[in-house]
């Protein structure tokens, strides 16, 4: 008897231990979504995957809610100082962006960006624009009068530089609307934060906007910040026989 009670026993322990290691399997399956970060002892922490830390929820409007609200936004953006002088940029410039010797060109040879990274565009026939020294922005044009940017702080190019003339920053400076032209009929457009002193894009609006409303934000007319959570936008891509039908929409950022 003590025989058939010891061999119980021991049967009892590895039923209990397949238990918990189908246990520790669901909750592992169950978290795909998610990296598991582990820290100090036993502390886990669980991230997105991709970092999406923020959202949009998008509602529909009328021309009357738009207007009534812009009327009671009480700040005015600074207007991004920008040089489109050739020869004063050029020279403010000077053993940062090598041009072609020929200048009625324009086009860019090589970058040597602030941060040590250095790239040769000489293949890319890419022509000078603009530049913004707040930002520290080149903005040149492509082929197909495309949008092509470069942040001379850190190399970071159009996708997530943008095209300064599209930014459009809340009250507090928290959040900003940017966006370029990809040379089709639409823009892109995208959401950046401000983090540790830099805007960083954290939502790419025009995707983010579609899965919303199943509508694709071409092309952005009007827009501005109700405050550092809440933009307004007229989309501007909706022709009919009578002519140009704007879209009214306002746009809440969820962070997760």
């Amino acid at each position: 008897m003590k025989i058939l009670s010891k061999l119980f026993f021991v049967i009892i322990i590895l039923l209990q231990s397949c238990e918990k290691k189908e246990e520790k399997h669901e909750s592992i399956s169950k978290n795909e979504d998610s990296i598991v970060v582990k820290s100090n002892q036993d502390n886990v922490s669980l991230i997105p995957k991709n970092n999406e830390k923020f959202s949009i929820k998008v509602k529909q409007i009328d021309s009357v809610e738009y207007h009534s609200q812009k009327e009671k936004v009480n700040y005015n953006q600074e207007k991004i100082k920008k040089i489109t002088d050739f020869q004063i940029a050029k020279k403010l410039l000077q053993n940062r962006i090598f041009f072609y010797e020929d200048c009625e060109t324009q086009a860019i040879l090589k970058i040597r960006f602030r941060n040590g990274k250095e790239k040769d565009y000489s293949n890319y026939y890419y022509y000078f624009v603009a530049y913004y020294p707040t930002e520290d922005i080149l903005l040149a044009e492509g082929g197909h009068t495309i949008d092509v940017s470069f942040n001379l702080k850190n190399g970071n190019e159009t996708q997530t530089t943008g095209n300064p003339d599209y930014i459009v920053v809340s009250p507090n400076n928290v959040f900003r609307l940017n966006g370029y032209y990809n040379g089709q009929e639409c823009s892109s457009y995208f959401i950046q934060k401000k983090i540790n002193e830099e805007f960083v894009k954290v939502i790419p609006l025009d995707e983010e906007f579609q899965k919303e409303t199943k509508i694709w934000l071409c092309i952005i007319g009007n827009s501005f910040w109700q405050d550092d959570m809440t933009l307004f936008v007229t989309e501007e891509s909706n022709y009919s026989e009578i002519g140009l039908n704007k879209r009214y929409f306002k746009i809440k950022i969820i962070e997760n």
